[in-house]
């Protein structure tokens, strides 16, 4: 059983009209949601309260080269306490379409069980919801989050409507369900 988390950058600045798409940097709202979305993760599915792990730690983080996807998974992998070479770096994430996307997990190192990819749309979703078996992600807005266990041993194996969806998260639902712990971190239509 492999284990892929895919997750779309935290929200961006527009604040800088000539700046290239590539070096937008994250807000201050993606700068609040992109440690919420970690620390839930972390509490929730990776051991971080008392209690056995409900899935295994990331071996990887693979993010875009864009500086909000790579700013989004800094600041995941410190919270999560992932060590800094962990993180690589893959410029074909960049804008990828979905099956760009497969090929990506497709030529991911077999010995990692757990990978988490950071990336853009419209391509993750797409991704995802290609990917899936039964399940449907209707949005990922900024900073969701979508868990699969894919039922192969080898990543080169990954095939389109195979796995099976473990948890859709994004800072709207965190925010609604726990207010006092992740307030001011999306925003109503949840762009």
């Amino acid at each position: 059983m492999k284990y892929l988390t895919v997750i779309r950058h935290a929200k961006s600045s527009w604040d800088q009209p000539g700046l290239a798409d590539h070096d937008r940097a994250l807000n201050v709202r993606g700068r609040k949601a992109a440690p919420a979305v970690a620390t839930f993760l972390q509490r929730t599915y990776f051991g971080g309260i008392a209690g056995p792990p409900l899935l295994p730690l990331p071996d990887r983080f693979i993010t875009s080269t864009a500086m909000r996807a790579l700013t989004t998974a800094q600041i995941m992998r410190e919270v999560i306490g992932l060590p800094i070479e962990h993180l690589c770096l893959d410029s074909r994430l960049y804008l990828a379409e979905s099956d760009r996307l497969l090929h990506v997990v497709r030529d991911l190192d077999e010995s990692w069980q757990h990978v988490v990819v950071f990336g853009h749309n419209p391509g993750l979703h797409e991704f995802a919801d290609r990917l899936l078996a039964r399940a449907h992600v209707s949005k990922m807005p900024t900073c969701s989050t979508v868990i699969m266990a894919l039922p192969v041993e080898y990543w080169g194996l990954v095939e389109w409507g195979t796995a099976q969806l473990i948890g859709h998260i994004t800072p709207r639902t965190l925010e609604r369900r726990f207010p006092e712990l992740y307030h001011g971190i999306s925003r109503q239509d949840e762009e």
